[in-house]
């Protein structure tokens, strides 16, 4: 047996024994579920496409709001939820327009630069004028983080550290591994191992949710999970990248964005549903067909 499997079947046999918790925001008031997504690209595309049904079909009390600094471009056509017609215009207010009209929820858009500080963030999560205050209500603050950078997800992970309350969700993926001069070289000129490392990749993908309730940490969030991100010291503030640098970013297959949309719906559905969340973690391989979820613990 090898090392990796003990260490794998030591894990899930600690988490097979440990007290699993199911977190309940209701208490027998009426939930206001304030949602701040970051990202409206590959993931974030998905995923308020799905959360915006959700908040129909639950009739849910509370509003969403679309932070996306970025504008569709030519090459988004295959793997976004962009028409041609939407190409040059701000991805987060494309899509707030389409889902606000077809599923009549409010949805709201911060699209006048990238969320790079904590302060832009507190401030898209005011709530002074929302009427969600009082002895029935439960306000529930969640960030949803479908950003593809570290340096966002450190910002990310300081406001977890300064607020009270947050869920705080965040989706990442596997980008696909092609050349650097994949956009102006034909497939049919890649070499047999650039081929491979092609095939191989962009499958996997995974979903971690921190939650703190009244200052206390009841899961940790994803760069306490991962804490590379931490130490992730070359990532730059997505401003300051080149108009090279984002186009040459590689792509992420439509199957794993799309993975990774259900994953998220599967921790929004029970809140929205049930009042409840009860996971912490969720890992998928959209080529293996495979999704495996872990609770939150004691």
């Amino acid at each position: 047996m090898t090392m990796r499997l003990i260490l794998v079947i030591s894990q899930m046999w600690r988490l097979s024994n440990m007290p699993k918790i199911s977190v309940d925001f209701t208490k027998g008031k009426r939930l206001f579920t304030h949602i701040v997504l970051v990202g409206a690209g590959g993931n974030g595309g998905y995923v308020i496409q799905q959360v915006a049904q959700m908040l129909n079909i639950f009739d849910v009390w509370g509003k969403m709001v679309i932070a996306d600094y970025d504008h569709y471009e030519e090459k988004n056509l295959a793997n976004q939820l962009c028409l041609r017609q939407d190409l040059e215009r701000n991805k987060a207010e494309v899509l707030a327009k389409r889902y606000r009209s077809a599923y009549q929820v409010n949805i709201e858009t911060y699209s006048a630069s990238y969320i790079e500080n904590v302060e832009t963030l507190d401030n898209l999560f005011n709530r002074d004028y929302e009427g969600c205050h009082g002895r029935s209500t439960s306000y529930v603050p969640i960030l949803i983080s479908c950003v593809d950078n570290n340096f966002s997800r450190r910002v990310f992970h300081e406001y977890f550290e300064k607020v009270d309350n947050l869920l705080y969700i965040d989706i990442g993926n596997e980008e696909v591994q092609v050349p650097n001069d994949f956009r102006i070289r034909s497939k049919d000129a890649w070499t047999e191992e650039e081929l491979e490392t092609y095939e191989r990749s962009g499958f996997t993908g995974q979903l971690v949710c921190g939650l703190k309730i009244n200052g206390n940490v009841i899961s940790e969030p994803v760069a306490s999970v991962f804490p590379d991100i931490l130490e992730d010291q070359d990532e730059i503030a997505p401003s300051e990248l080149s108009c090279t640098e984002l186009a040459a970013s590689n792509p992420q297959r439509v199957i794993t964005n799309r993975y990774s949309a259900l994953a998220a719906s599967t921790v929004l559905n029970e809140i929205f549903e049930l009042g409840t969340v009860s996971t912490h973690k969720i890992f998928y391989h959209s080529k293996k067909g495979y999704m495996r979820s872990e609770p939150i613990t004691q």
